[in-house]
């Protein structure tokens, strides 16, 4: 008898084997995460195209009634923000730099770079002679942030602090001289205090690094002659020529650039 109990009982562990067996071999496998540059296309340069758009991202407007404000404390709202706030580090025009400067500190934390970025502004506003060159009804530099329409996240933590370049295009007065146009880096670290506030921002030097928080200082157009009044449409090799020396790595286009 006791013989047969144990026959019954090895019989028995092999039908459960067999069956634990069954139930691993037909259970689907455990879902993969799925990588994000696999979800995200391939532009024009062969930068990986973000859905986030420039113009967008916040629920609010500062009192220029344009910027956009209140964002949500994401990453992508950050870089965002950054394109967002870009015309208020690049624009200098006489009959709105007051108001500009104002919607300046209301997106921005106070620090020593605030003077720097609205030196070129201060300096017009407080001419006793204009220089020539205004264009366009007293406009001495104006950003087109979507016909550079890159950006790089150096780093982010939700909700607390962001490091943001925004490769952006734009026209420069010149003095005796028909506008030029120029593309060039911006670089922003962003606070958070209920919505993104600039710490700090600065167009970073070549060879400069923004304190160690960034690769290096982006692409820019210093040295390339575009030979236009206008801002142009990116081409291959004017991408080649701003890109020389300077990582790709971690660029991004925004999902309405202008290409």
């Amino acid at each position: 008898m006791r013989k047969h109990w144990k026959a019954l009982t090895a019989v028995g562990v092999v039908i459960l084997a067999v069956a634990v067996a069954v139930i691993l071999i037909n259970r689907p496998a455990p879902a993969k995460e799925p990588d994000p540059s696999s979800l995200q296309a391939s532009g024009k340069f062969g930068f990986p195209v973000s859905d986030i758009k420039i113009g967008e991202g916040g629920t609010k407007k500062a009192s220029d009634g344009k910027t956009i404000t209140g964002y949500n404390g994401t990453c992508d709202s950050a870089a965002q923000a950054a394109a967002n706030y870009t015309h208020l580090i690049e624009d200098v025009n006489l009959t709105t730099w007051a108001q500009q400067k104002k919607t300046l500190t209301e997106v921005s934390k106070p620090g020593p770079w605030f003077e720097k970025v609205a030196f070129n502004g201060d300096l017009l506003a407080n001419a006793k002679e204009l220089p020539t060159g205004a264009f366009d009804g007293q406009w001495y530099s104006r950003a087109d942030v979507v016909a550079g329409g890159l950006y790089r996240v150096a780093s982010c933590e939700e909700e607390k602090q962001a490091v943001v370049q925004v490769f952006t295009g734009g026209v420069v007065a010149s003095v005796n001289e028909a506008p030029s146009s120029f593309f060039q880096t911006v670089t922003f670290e962003l606070a958070w205090d209920g919505d993104w506030k600039v710490s700090d921002a600065a167009i970073v030097p070549a060879g400069q690094d923004f304190g160690g928080r960034v690769k290096d200082a982006g692409p820019m157009s210093v040295g390339t002659n575009m030979g236009e009044a206008a801002t142009p449409v990116l081409r291959d090799d004017l991408v080649n020529a701003f890109f020389k020396d300077k990582s790709r790595e971690g660029w991004v286009e925004y999902a309405n650039a202008k290409r």
